[in-house]
């Protein structure tokens, strides 16, 4: 009766690891779940940004080409 009693014990304490260990591998898999998410909207972001950095290079080519314009006017008026 020791053995069983013991085979019993030994199996109740097997049965708490693994429920320990799915709880743990459950908040695993939730925080997984939040990292993709958080990984997705930050991928959202950067393909935003760069466009509007694609943008504000496209805007300042354009000033700097105002800028020579006005230059070549003004040596042209003011000979």
């Amino acid at each position: 009766m020791k053995n069983e009693d013991k085979i019993v014990e030994l199996l109740a304490e097997m049965v708490k690891g693994q429920d320990k260990l799915i709880e743990e591998v459950s908040g695993m898999k939730t925080e997984i779940s939040l990292m993709k998410t958080e990984i997705f909207k930050q991928g959202l972001q950067t393909s935003e940004n760069s466009r509007a950095i694609l943008k504000l290079a496209d805007e300042i080519r354009l000033v700097a080409e105002h800028e020579k314009r006005i230059a070549k006017l003004e040596v042209t008026v003011f000979k």
